[in-house]
Formats: C-alpha cells, structure tokens, sequence
C-alpha cells in the first residue's frame, strides 16, 4: 500500500517531478534574495542550485548560476571572492555561446583584477591562484567550478 508520504519526495513534490525542479527553485530562491538586496542568502541558494546543475549536466544553467554567485560577491564589494566564479565561468559562457553574459562577465573580471592589483592583493596578469595568504584563507569558493569536460560521465 502506498501513503501520501510516499508518493511525494523531501520537497513535497510529486514523485517523478522533473530532475532539476530543485535547482530551478534554488536559482529563483537567489533571484529573489538579489531583488532585497540580501547577497549572502542569494550566494548560498546560487551555490546550492549552480552544484545541482553542474551534478545533473545542466551547463547553461550552471554557467548562469556561477555567474551570478560572482556578480552577489561584486554587490558585497568582495572582488576577490567574485574572481573565481567569474573565471570559471567565462570559458562556459563563450562556450555555450552566451555572448551577453560572456562580454558582461569579461568585463567584471577586468574590474576585479584591476581592483585587487590597485589593492596589491594580486599581480598585473595573474590569476586569482595568486590572491595573497590573508585573503585566501577567507574565500568562500566552496563550489571549485571549472570548466567542464562533457567527454566525462
């Protein structure tokens, strides 16, 4: 005999809802979150949907996501913490052909290494690996995004 219970999932969703509902709602949880202006909140559910979509093999969306975990950290005044989101992000933009999002995120990436060399906290020319040993060990890049290989899995 079947319950109610069983015939719904965690999220009281019906059984056999689509693979990404949860993902897609976490997104619109950071969307939301961003319109109050409440950026650590919107960081977490962005994380959350962006690690769902990368597990599902949802790229797009999981470009999107990465994407907009950098521009909440840029909203915070957190350069530094946006530079590997958007850096991971911008090869899956291009690569997945999202030229506005792709020109938009070069552009925030630019700003974010000029802020952190004017901050001495990076080198002209290199990579947020560089950012120096007291920000470091603050970072809240818990996702590690990279580009994805779609070979793999």
């Amino acid at each position: 005999m079947t319950t109610r219970d069983d015939a719904q999932d965690s999220w009281r969703a019906p059984a056999g809802r689509q693979p990404h509902d949860q993902a897609y709602f976490l997104n619109l949880l950071g969307d939301s979150h961003t319109g109050l202006g409440r950026h650590e909140a919107a960081i977490e559910a962005y994380r959350q949907a962006a690690e769902e979509f990368r597990s599902s093999g949802a790229h797009c969306s999981y470009a999107l996501c990465l994407w907009k975990v950098a521009e909440s950290h840029l909203s915070l005044g957190e350069p530094w913490h946006a530079l590997g989101y958007l850096e991971a992000s911008l090869p899956l933009l291009h690569e997945l052909g999202l030229t506005r999002h792709e020109a938009l995120a070069r552009d925030q990436l630019a700003q974010c290494r000029s802020e952190l060399t004017g901050a001495r906290l990076t080198t002209e020319g290199e990579r947020s690996e560089t950012v120096s040993p007291e920000i470091r060990g603050k970072g809240r890049f818990l996702l590690c995004p990279g580009p994805m290989d779609r070979r793999a899995g």
